[in-house]
């Protein structure tokens, strides 16, 4: 079964955290940029938010709520941001149910569209996020951008 919690209430992961974000989208001079999108999200009160999935006490992935994700996009929010299962947990349909707690936290929130970004085509669409457009990420590189009504479940 998995478990979903806010990253304050099990803040000895934050830095486990961070290494995974970092490690999958990171590079070697944006360490920082993780760290504090991180440690800027354990207010429940306010963007950011992260999220840590749990199986058996064992953190397996995370997932944000971001008030800007893609710096040329500043008039979609929110966004659900760094979706990220840990390779062995993949397939499980973890990723699913973190972008179902996202979608329903979004929801509770007040929020009625949640936006992403991402370079994969074809994964999104089949959970029911419907692609709306490309945008740019600062370096110039092209970004395919969905959004998802907050009342619907995948």
């Amino acid at each position: 079964m998995i478990e979903i919690k806010h990253l304050k209430d099990c803040r000895e992961h934050i830095d486990l955290v961070i290494d995974w974000l970092w490690k999958e989208w990171g590079n070697d001079k944006n360490y920082g940029n993780y760290q504090s999108i991180v440690e800027h999200s354990l207010n429940k009160d306010n963007l950011p938010q992260t999220f840590i999935a749990f199986i058996d006490g064992e953190p397996v992935g995370t997932v944000g709520l971001w008030r800007c994700d893609l710096i040329s996009r500043q008039d979609l929010y929110p966004w659900l941001a760094c979706l990220f299962v840990l390779p062995k947990y993949r397939g499980r349909g973890i990723g699913i149910e973190l972008q179902n707690f996202l979608i329903q936290y979004a929801e509770s929130l007040g929020y009625k569209e949640l936006f992403l970004y991402t370079v994969l085509n074809g994964y999104y669409e089949k959970i029911g996020w419907e692609y709306m457009g490309d945008g740019f990420t600062p370096k110039g590189e092209k970004e395919r951008i969905y959004k998802i009504s907050t009342s619907i479940m995948l």
